[in-house]
């Protein structure tokens, strides 16, 4: 089997189910999440509203721009990946992104929007899309290498941002009081606050321990007067397994709750809870699509 950097190119999560037809593949959607530390993809049927594979490949590397070598390998390798679909939309996980309302968006400023708040990296295009719960547009750069891969596999495939799928679920559930929802990655993590379904707040905190999880949080809640003792979190990310952060969290908030997945799809019985709150942000991204 072929090498991927140090590690052998094989899944650690591979669920197909049984209705997945490979001659039907053209009435589905492929939605793909690209990390430094992994890719994963998922395939939903569109005609019955059904999630019927998911699959993870753990990468390990550190560097951004070593990735789409470790993609192609991967893209060679998984069958699923080339086949033709419906529709595609690539999912890119990145620190680096800002947001600019609807009103005051321009295309032709896309770099020097990003360039605001983020140093100008060689060889990555700037890319946007728009969130339309906020009513904005998240402007993010990602490797043009990368880019040029699913594009080569997937000509129509569609780029978005994790503020998309984020911002999405937080303010379409956040009817009534402020809320806040935190969603971790490898090594930061997200933080939203939305208030009768508008968007108030969206950052991007690194993380070093996970003690950074609670001094961030508590600066965010002070910010806007909330009472983390009387508040509802939602929280998505690693759920197998309790993160340390979130468990240093439950010393200081009343009510941790796991983000639920969307309720108008089905999922292949093999697809359980647990990990259907770990790829959360995936399995939202088809709803930002459509």
């Amino acid at each position: 089997m072929p090498e991927i950097g140090n590690n052998t190119l094989k899944a650690d999560i591979d669920l197909v189910d049984e209705t997945f037809d490979i001659s039907q593949s053209e009435s589905y959607h492929l939605s793909i999440q690209t990390e430094p530390c992994r890719l994963s993809f998922c395939v939903f049927n569109t005609v019955i509203n059904k999630y019927v594979v998911l699959r993870n490949y753990p990468l390990f590397i550190t560097d951004p721009h070593i990735l789409t070598g470790e993609c192609k390998a991967i893209f060679e390798n998984d069958h699923l990946l080339g086949l033709k679909y419906k529709s595609s939309s690539h999912l890119w996980i990145s620190p680096r992104s800002t947001l600019v309302p609807g009103q005051l968006f321009d295309f032709g400023n896309v770099d020097s929007y990003l360039a605001f708040n983020h140093e100008c990296v060689v060889d990555e295009q700037t890319l946007c899309h728009y969130v339309k719960s906020a009513d904005l547009y998240a402007v993010f750069s990602c490797p043009e290498t990368l880019i040029s891969l699913f594009g080569s596999y997937h000509p129509n495939i569609r780029f978005f941002h994790q503020t998309a799928p984020i911002i999405e679920s937080a303010t379409g559930r956040s009817s009534g009081q402020r809320k806040m929802a935190v969603f971790f990655y490898s090594c930061y993590l997200d933080i939203v606050v939305a208030e009768n379904k508008n968007l108030l707040f969206y950052n991007t905190f690194r993380i070093n321990a996970p003690e950074d999880s609670a001094y961030y949080l508590a600066g965010v809640a002070n910010m806007f007067e909330i009472n983390l003792l009387s508040t509802k979190l939602l929280y998505a990310g690693n759920t197998k397994q309790m993160p340390p952060e979130i468990a240093i969290l439950k010393n200081y908030v009343d009510r941790i709750i796991e983000f639920e997945p969307p309720n108008a799809v089905t999922y292949s019985h093999y697809i359980q809870e647990p990990l259907r709150k770990s790829f959360i942000n995936l399995f939202n991204l088809y709803g930002c699509e459509s």
